[in-house]
């Protein structure tokens, strides 16, 4: 499986560190053999340091210090090269690892240890892929992170939510009824403006097995989705080179929404497009008004002058877009 977020938690290997495990140590593991030339084993640093201060010379690496840290490890680089040699040690040291590791991440939950959940949960699916429970949570995770760490860090926010889209699309592919998968599925299609397809998964979601709670939060978006849905139909039109019925779509909708800039951006360009250059200006202009510094707006509006054959203009609101 792959995962999007590696290169953002690669960060964290400085809270490992590494020690080499020789050929011929007695880990007394069934069914797990050290590798030829041994291997280095990653360890939390801070259970080491405490480790070091309270226990016995004998007693600072454990097997159980050697697990943790490489859960740790597979959770935050999921390209590891000794990752299939790790998983087979992880199996020997305990047949039920995935339990384990599902409740270690359960417990971060509690702690609102966001990041330390994000890494359980990522290390399970490491060993899992197809796990339903594992999916979900993480899924879930990723997005309360963003809502709580990456706030104003606006690439990273959306590789976290890319990466929540596409592990609930592989959920929602093994077992279509997961009723939370369609309904968080929904709301991240909502947020990228996907309306039609946040439409599908919440209608989908209400015919299961739902909180609700949830259920009513759902009816409630549903109810205002029909103008969104209208929308994107309509800029997509345009956009696919139909501008007429993009049109005909979106200039219902100005009835209602007078001051929604995006709207009017997009009756503008249809009016650009179709040549009628003088009710794109008067759009574009609207625009303006609500977002001063819109540059795309800018962009359009100067052709719109230029299809005039008012080139002054034209020049002038593109240095303006250069500008900005």
């Amino acid at each position: 499986m792959d995962f999007l977020i590696d290169d953002y938690l690669l960060k964290y290997t400085d809270e490992l560190t590494f020690i080499n495990i020789k050929e011929g140590a007695q880990l007394q593991l069934e069914n797990f053999d050290l590798p030829i030339g041994g291997i280095d084993v990653p360890i939390i640093t801070k259970e080491l340091a405490d480790n070091i201060q309270t226990r016995n010379e004998n007693e600072i690496i454990t097997v159980g210090s050697i697990v943790r840290g490489i859960i740790y490890l597979l959770g935050i680089d999921s390209k590891f090269k000794y990752r299939k040699k790790y998983k087979e040690l992880l199996y020997a040291a305990n047949p039920d690892i995935e339990k384990y590791i599902f409740q270690s991440a359960i417990k971060s939950i509690q702690e609102d240890d966001f990041l330390n959940s994000l890494i359980y949960f990522k290390a399970l699916l490491l060993l899992k892929p197809n796990d339903i429970q594992a999916l979900l949570n993480y899924a879930i995770i990723l997005i309360q992170y963003r809502d709580n760490k990456l706030k104003n860090r606006t690439k990273t926010s959306t590789m976290f939510i890319n990466e929540a889209r596409d592990k609930l699309e592989i959920l929602l592919n093994i077992d279509d009824e997961q009723a939370l998968g369609h309904y968080f599925l929904g709301f991240l299609h909502e947020e990228s403006k996907s309306y039609n397809l946040a439409k599908f998964h919440w209608e989908k979601a209400i015919t299961l097995d739902l909180d609700v709670d949830l259920k009513n939060s759902i009816a409630e978006n549903l109810n205002q989705m029909d103008d969104m849905v209208q929308y994107e139909n309509g800029y997509e039109a345009i956009l696919s080179g139909k501008p007429h019925e993009g049109l005909t779509i979106l200039m219902e909708l100005e009835k209602k929404y007078e001051n929604w800039w995006n709207l009017l951006f997009f009756i503008g360009l249809a009016h650009r497009q179709l040549g009628i250059f003088h009710e794109a200006v008067k759009y574009f202009n609207r625009v303006l008004d609500i977002s001063k510094n819109q540059i795309d707006t800018l962009v359009e509006l100067g052709l719109s002058y230029a299809g005039l054959g008012e080139i002054q203009k034209a020049i002038k609101t593109f240095h303006m877009a250069i500008e900005i």
